[in-house]
């Protein structure tokens, strides 16, 4: 199967260079290279036709990530469809170990890897993990560079919407499970580099978005209703802890205004069921 990668860059000049070049070391090359170029202002577009001058280059006014993986899709012509941000890499063996596992199983719309912050080490394991759609409305599974998919669950998808921007891509995958089957292959293929000044790391943006997604489109309407309420609270909870974490106190105020709107029953169950465990995760992670 042929397989079009979409990589969206801006002003990416120090790291876009890089990603492309794990592209080209692929062990099993893909069949059109896309890069979508957001209306930078410095000199990415001269990088793409240096490192990869077969790529497809299309250039837009500055829209948004949103708007820039929507164009890309719109170019795409291969089977398969990856993604790569303009500030990772990937392992030469990526493309490769995903292609095999979708081979095997026919059935597996959207195939995820794992990541790591350093360079990764592959282990050979070959494992999967299965993603339901309510395991997404939890949280986002996987982080957007590992994604391999069917070009036929892209075109049944309305693509990634620029309102949520900041959580453009949970929303999305979450889209996508309602409509296939989505697995994540227990092992590191990607070299994430988590920017601190990253759209995702600004809380008030992350939860205005995130309000957006759960409150104003489909993203949760196949949740019954108490499960849906339960869900919308352990999000409210989970970010009082970040902004407390954060020391934001400015957005403690919004979020618990928005938490009396919910339930008190919701909130026991989502404390018990989710907060709770997602803590113990998180102090055992910091004590390991």
């Amino acid at each position: 199967m042929q397989i079009s990668v979409v990589i969206t860059c801006y002003n990416a000049r120090a790291t876009l260079g890089d990603a492309l070049t794990s592209v080209l070391a692929q062990t099993r090359p893909p069949y059109e290279i896309i890069v979508v170029d957001d209306g930078s202002t410095d000199d990415s577009a001269t990088i793409v036709n240096q490192v990869a001058p077969q790529a497809i280059l299309i250039s837009q006014t500055n829209q948004g990530v949103s708007a820039a993986r929507n164009a890309g899709l719109r170019a795409v012509t291969g089977d398969l469809i990856a993604f790569l941000d303009d500030d990772d890499c990937w392992h030469p063996s990526k493309l490769e170990r995903q292609l095999a596992v979708l081979d095997r199983y026919p059935h597996v719309d959207l195939l995820a890897t794992t990541w790591s912050r350093t360079d990764p080490v592959p282990t050979g394991n070959e494992t999967l993990r299965w993603v339901s759609y309510r395991d997404l409305t939890l949280m986002n599974q996987f982080q957007t560079s590992t994604v391999l998919m069917r070009r036929e669950l892209a075109a049944n998808t309305s693509g990634f919407d620029p309102r949520l921007d900041a959580v453009e891509d949970w929303a999305y995958w979450i889209s996508c499970a309602k409509l296939g089957t989505v697995a994540v292959l227990e092992d590191q293929l990607v070299l994430y580099r988590d920017s601190t000044d990253g759209v995702s790391k600004n809380l008030h943006r992350f939860w205005h978005r995130m309000q957006i997604m759960l409150e104003q489109t489909d993203a949760c309407d196949r949740l019954e209703h108490s499960d849906r309420s339960m869900i919308t609270a352990w999000h409210t909870q989970r970010m009082l802890v970040a902004s407390a974490l954060d020391k934001d106190f400015t957005l403690l105020a919004p979020i618990l205004w928005h938490a009396t709107h919910i339930a008190p029953r919701a909130h026991v169950k989502a404390f018990s069921a989710l907060t709770v465990p997602f803590l113990r995760q998180r102090l055992n992670r910091r004590a390991s």
